[in-house]
């Protein structure tokens, strides 16, 4: 029994770490500032998918309908709640995938220093995904109502576009979350959570493509004699972004759908929810908004993860500038 002691007080120094934090703060950090450079598109795809009085067009066109119904702040309308509910979540995310490789390197492996195959890096991935999920689909659901409800209907917002027109305008985060509860039940607060856990396989569709695309890449580096460039990477990593949004994109239509949905009763399954979309608005219906989806999930994801390394690096340097400095001597 004493023999493990050690081991285990080891192991909880390492999750209560400085680096397990950045991570998180890190990532936090990124997914912010990525969605307020991009809301607008992100406004637009969550419109087209729930809001059945915008008529499908380009993007610019919605936009313009969206200017007209709610003013120019209505391409911003939701941006607070969206920017809590997605810094919780990637500070969640970065956190707990980090503790799990943590627990994986030590329990498992023996040492923090042995690397991680690809394979149980994954299924770590999936599994950070599942915890977040569960912790902050909550605050989601409210983004969304709050995001897309009628803007010209009081100071805070309208009754949401398609359901529940006469309802009194949410005021805000918490004043959603609450009122959710009290009207709806306290398990309506995780509506959606199917499509949710769903697309955790997202990623791992876009691990598969880029390592896919990246490997007749390396050939060609190695044909050439020089390493892939940052272009590259970016166009491939753009690319199996791209597959893994289209390919789970109805899954999204009906997270989305399901989260908007202020009806008290027990919400539909996502098949019976897609099915319904399909029969009333065809196949094209189970990807509307996509464009505006792609474009944002895109552009959202290469900025997020440059600007995640960035503030990486310069918190390191800040509160840890011994790991900076070996860090930087690798290179």
């Amino acid at each position: 029994m004493t023999a493990k002691q050690p081991e285990t007080l080891d192991l909880y120094a390492e999750l209560a770490t400085y680096e397990n934090f950045v991570h998180a703060f890190s990532g936090m950090v990124g997914g912010v500032t990525a969605i307020t450079a991009f809301y607008p598109l992100n406004n637009v795809r969550m419109r087209l998918q729930v809001d059945d009085t915008i008529k499908p067009g380009n993007m610019l066109y919605v936009g313009q309908q969206i200017v007209e119904k709610n003013g120019f702040y209505g391409l911003f309308q939701g941006w607070w709640s969206s920017v809590v509910s997605l810094g919780a979540s990637n500070f969640t995310y970065f956190y707990t995938y980090n503790a799990f490789k943590t627990i994986y390197q030590v329990k498992v492996l023996g040492s923090r220093k042995v690397q991680i195959d690809p394979v149980s890096n994954l299924g770590l991935a999936a599994l950070a995904g599942v915890v977040n999920v569960f912790l902050t689909t909550p605050l989601w659901v409210a983004g969304t109502r709050l995001s897309v409800q009628d803007g010209k209907a009081g100071g805070h917002g309208g009754a949401p576009a398609t359901s529940g027109g006469n309802a009194a305008p949410y005021a805000g985060v918490w004043d959603c979350l609450v009122r959710i509860s009290r009207e709806e039940g306290i398990w309506s607060l995780w509506k959606g959570v199917g499509p949710s856990l769903m697309l955790v396989s997202n990623p791992s569709i876009q691990f598969v493509t880029y390592e896919r695309l990246r490997a007749p890449l390396t050939r060609l580096a190695e044909k050439r004699g020089s390493p892939i460039t940052s272009l590259e990477i970016f166009v491939i990593g753009a690319i199996a972004k791209a597959v893994a949004t289209v390919l789970t994109y109805p899954i999204q239509l009906a997270q989305s759908k399901m989260r908007n949905d202020r009806s008290p009763t027990k919400p539909k399954n996502s098949f019976a929810l897609l099915m319904q979309i399909y029969e009333k608005e065809g196949f094209a219906g189970l990807f509307k908004g996509m464009e505006a989806k792609l474009w944002q999930t895109v552009l959202t994801a290469a900025f997020q993860f440059l600007t995640y390394e960035k503030t990486f690096q310069f918190v390191t340097k800040l509160l840890m500038p011994e790991k900076a400095a070996a860090a930087g001597g690798k290179h």
